[in-house]
C-alpha cells in the first residue's frame, strides 16, 4: 500500500526541500519582507504550468514537541506525505500511496509515531465505493504497519480511518470510530494504544440510536453524537454532560447548530454556532439567517452568547493544545478581523499583517507543548507562504511556499463585488481581472464565469489556481456565491435546496448579465466553466441561455438528476442529494426539467466535457452519457476521460491535461489570439 521515496528520488526530493526552505529557518522577525515590483514587470505573463502544478506543504502539522513537521508534498504525479526534522538533523521521509492508494488524513501520536490514512477507489458488488486504511508510521525509521487487519470470522470495515483524535498527555493513544461488522449505523468508539492489528475488545463508547459519527475532546472524552434528523438534515443529536449522561438536544437541531469546540475545563460546556432563538427563517435582503456562537451548558440547558457579527458567521474557534482556553476566533468574511486571545499569536498576526497587507493569516498548527506554531499567509497575490514561530527563540522564520514556481508579481487582482439577482437578493461575488486591469479600466474583456462546486461550499477572496491561470491567459473570471452557498447564514444556504436548476442558476445567469451591463465583459466572448455542481451549472446554463455563452466546460458535472438520485440510494447518507435536489418520484417533473441531458436540442454552445475515471463523488457515467447524447444529436462537443482521476484533480498529469485542454478550447471558441494564451514550459 505504501511506498517510501528513496533511491533515485532522494536527491531530487532533497533539492525540492531546499528550494522550499524547509531546512533554512534562520529568517528572524525583522527580516520578513514582501518584494515590490514595477508596473512594467507586472504586465509579463507566466506559463500556465506554474499554476496547474500540484501544491506543496499542504495541511502542515507539528509533532507534539514541535521537532518535526508533516505536510502534503507533491512527488511522482501525486501528493504524498513529507515528514521533516525542522532542525535539519535527520533526513526527510516522504511517503506515497501505491496501487491506487492516496494519502488522506494524518495524526501525530508522538514525535516517534504518526497515523496516516489512505484511500482507494474500488467496487463492492458492482457498487463504486471508496475504502480507507490506516497506517502506523515510525517517523525515525520510516517503517510502516497496517492497522486493524481482518479478523477471522469477522467482517472487514470499509472505512478504517474514522480517527477522532489523540489523547493529550497519553502519547501513542488515539480514538477511532468503527465496528467489526461494517455496520455504519452502529458505530462504536475504541481507544487504541500503539500499532495494534485488531480493534480492542471493549469499546469506550457503545453505539447509540441514530448516531453515525462521534466527536471527542482533546482529553479523549467522547462528547458529541451526530446523525440525520427525520427531515434528512445532518445534525448534532446527542451531547454528554460532565457526569457521563447523554442528552437529546432538540433545541440545537431546531436552531441549525454546529459544535465548533469542546472546552475541557468544564465538560458541561460546548461552544456552539447556532441561530438566535427568535430567528424567523425567512430569506430577504436583510436577513440571511446568520448564526452566533453560544456557550451552551448541556446539564442546565442554559446558554450565553460569546461571539456575533453583523454581516458574517464565525468560521472556527481554535483552542489551546489541551483544549482549555480559546486561542483565536476566525470569521467567514475575510474583511472581519479575527479575535485573538493568545499574546504570542496576536504578536505574529500583527507582524505578518504589517508585512502582508490585505492578506489572510491562518494559524495552521500548534505543538502540544506550545513551543512552536505554523502560520500560513494567503491572498490573491500570495499563494501560500508558510512561517514557523519558535516561542523559545522568539523568532519567526519563513520556510516554504505552496506554489514555489509562481511569480507572485504577475498574479491578478481579485475584487470583492456584489450584484442584485432578479428577485432582489444581493449575491456576493469575486472578480478576477487580468494583470494590469482595474475595475475602472476593464472593458469588454473575454470572460469565464466560474460557479463553484458543492454546492454546499463557497469561494473566498484568496489564491485560486484555476482563476489565476485563466486570468494569466487574458480572461476575466467571475466567481459568485449563489444562494445555497455556505458562509452567509442558514437562510441563504437553505434557499438553494431544491433549486439546483432554478434560483441558483438564475443567480449565475444574473451575474453574467451584470458583467455585460457593467461593461466588464464582451457579450460575444463568454464561456461558463465549472467542476462538480459547477460542471452541472455549466451544462444547464448552456440549455437555459443558449445565446448567452459562446462555450461551456464541465469537469465531473452532473447531467441527469434522476439518475444521480437513483444511484445515491445505495449509499449511507445518500439522501443528502434528495434534500438538495428533490425526491425521485414526487419531484419527477422538475428533475426532468432541470437535467441537461433531457434538453440536448436546446444547446447551441460548443461543450468540452471532462470526466475522472475513478470519481466517487460524481460518477463518470454522467459525463459519458451527456457526451454521447451531444454526439448523437450532432452538437459540437469534445470529451476527455482522465485515467485514475478522482473528483479533485489530485494527480499532476490530470491537472495538466484538463488545464491545457480547457485553455485551448477557450482560446478557440472565444476567438482569442492563440499567442496570447501562455502554455506550458
Amino acid at each position: 500500500m505504501v511506498r517510501l521515496f528513496y533511491g533515485r528520488h532522494f536527491f531530487r526530493i532533497m533539492a525540492q526541500l531546499m528550494c522550499h526552505g524547509v531546512f533554512s529557518l534562520a529568517l528572524c522577525v525583522p527580516c520578513i519582507a514582501h518584494a515590490a515590483h514595477s508596473k512594467a514587470e507586472q504586465q509579463i505573463q507566466q506559463p500556465a504550468s506554474n499554476f496547474y502544478q500540484l501544491p506543496n506543504l499542504l495541511q502542515p502539522q507539528l509533532s507534539p514537541s514541535g521537532k518535526y513537521l508533516s505536510a502534503r508534498f507533491a512527488v511522482d504525479n501525486e501528493l504524498g506525505l513529507l515528514i521533516s526534522d525542522l532542525d535539519g538533523a535527520e533526513d526527510p521521509i516522504l511517503l506515497g500511496g501505491g496501487k491506487g492508494w492516496k494519502v488522506n488524513r494524518t495524526l501525530w501520536l508522538s514525535d516517534e509515531s504518526k497515523l496516516v490514512s489512505f484511500e482507494q477507489p474500488t467496487s463492492f458488488g458492482g457498487t463504486p465505493v471508496t475504502v480507507t486504511r490506516t497506517m502506523y508510521v515510525d517517523t525515525r525509521s520510516g517503517k510502516t504497519k497496517t492497522l486493524f487487519k481482518r479478523e477471522k470470522g469477522a467482517g472487514f470495515m470499509q472505512i478504517q480511518d474514522e480517527i477522532l483524535g489523540g489523547v493529550f498527555g497519553e502519547p501513542g493513544t488515539f480514538l477511532i470510530s468503527g465496528n467489526r461488522d461494517n455496520n455504519p449505523k452502529a458505530a462504536s468508539v475504541f481507544a487504541v494504544d500503539g500499532p495494534r492489528s485488531r480493534l480492542p475488545n471493549k469499546a469506550i463508547q457503545r453505539p447509540r440510536k441514530n448516531i453515525l459519527w462521534w466527536s471527542a475532546d482533546r482529553l479523549g472524552d467522547v462528547r458529541v453524537g451526530y446523525g440525520f434528523t427525520s427531515n434528512q438534515q445532518t445534525a448534532v443529536l446527542n451531547l454528554k454532560d460532565a457526569a457521563g449522561v447523554w442528552h437529546d438536544v432538540p433545541t440545537l437541531v431546531e436552531r441549525d447548530a454546529e459544535v465548533l469546540a469542546l472546552p475541557t475545563k468544564n465538560p458541561n460546556l460546548y461552544f456552539v454556532l447556532m441561530l438566535p432563538a427568535e430567528a424567523d427563517g425567512k430569506l430577504n435582503k436583510n436577513n440571511f439567517g446568520l448564526r452566533h456562537v453560544y456557550e451552551f451548558n448541556v446539564a442546565s440547558g442554559s446558554e450565553r452568547i460569546l461571539f456575533e457579527a453583523a454581516h458574517t458567521e464565525v468560521a472556527s474557534v481554535t483552542l489551546d493544545p489541551k483544549g482549555e482556553s480559546i486561542v483565536l476566533v476566525r470569521y467567514q468574511d475575510e474583511a472581519t478581523a479575527p479575535r485573538i486571545y493568545d499574546p504570542d499569536v496576536a504578536e505574529i498576526y500583527a507582524l505578518l499583517s504589517d508585512k502582508y497587507a490585505d492578506s489572510n493569516i491562518d494559524l495552521e498548527s500548534i505543538s502540544r507543548d506550545s513551543s512552536r506554531a505554523v502560520f500560513t499567509v494567503n491572498s490573491p497575490k500570495v499563494p501560500g507562504d508558510l512561517y514557523l514561530f519558535d516561542a523559545k527563540k522568539r523568532s519567526l522564520a519563513a520556510f516554504g511556499k505552496k506554489y514555489p514556481r509562481i511569480d507572485e508579481s504577475k498574479l491578478a487582482e481579485v475584487f470583492a463585488v456584489s450584484y442584485e439577482s432578479r428577485d432582489g437578493l444581493q449575491i456576493p461575488a469575486y472578480l478576477t481581472l487580468p494583470n494590469g486591469h482595474s475595475l475602472d479600466s476593464a472593458k469588454a474583456l473575454p470572460f469565464v464565469v466560474l460557479p463553484h462546486g458543492g454546492p454546499h461550499a463557497r469561494d473566498f477572496r484568496r489564491f485560486d489556481w484555476l482563476a489565476q491561470m485563466l486570468a494569466g491567459a487574458g480572461y476575466g473570471v467571475l466567481q459568485m456565491n449563489f444562494r445555497g452557498s455556505t458562509g452567509y447564514g442558514v437562510n441563504f444556504e437553505k434557499a438553494g435546496q431544491g433549486n439546483w436548476g432554478e434560483a441558483m442558476i438564475n443567480d449565475v445567469t444574473d451575474g453574467t448579465n451584470w458583467l455585460i451591463e457593467q461593461g466588464f465583459a464582451d457579450a460575444k466572448r463568454l464561456c461558463i466553466t465549472g467542476a462538480s455542481f459547477g460542471g452541472y451549472a455549466a451544462m444547464i446554463s448552456a440549455v437555459r441561455e443558449p445565446n448567452l455563452y459562446q462555450c461551456a466546460v464541465s469537469l465531473n458535472g452532473v447531467s441527469d438528476l434522476r439518475a444521480v438520485l437513483r444511484r445515491m440510494r445505495k449509499y449511507i447518507g445518500g439522501f443528502y442529494m434528495t434534500r438538495h435536489i428533490g425526491r425521485l418520484w414526487k419531484d419527477d417533473e422538475s428533475l426532468r426539467r432541470d437535467s441537461p441531458i433531457n434538453h440536448i436540442d436546446d444547446i447551441r454552445s460548443p461543450m468540452l466535457i471532462v470526466a475522472s475515471a475513478d470519481d466517487r463523488i460524481v460518477s463518470p457515467v454522467e459525463s459519458r452519457r451527456m457526451f454521447k447524447a451531444l454526439q448523437d444529436s450532432g452538437k459540437p462537443s469534445e470529451f476527455i476521460e482522465l485515467a485514475e482521476g478522482d473528483h479533485y484533480l489530485s494527480r499532476q498529469d490530470n491537472r495538466r491535461i484538463f488545464s491545457e485542454a480547457m485553455l485551448e478550447f477557450l482560446n478557440r471558441h472565444l476567438k482569442q489570439n492563440r499567442s496570447s494564451v501562455v502554455g506550458s514550459d
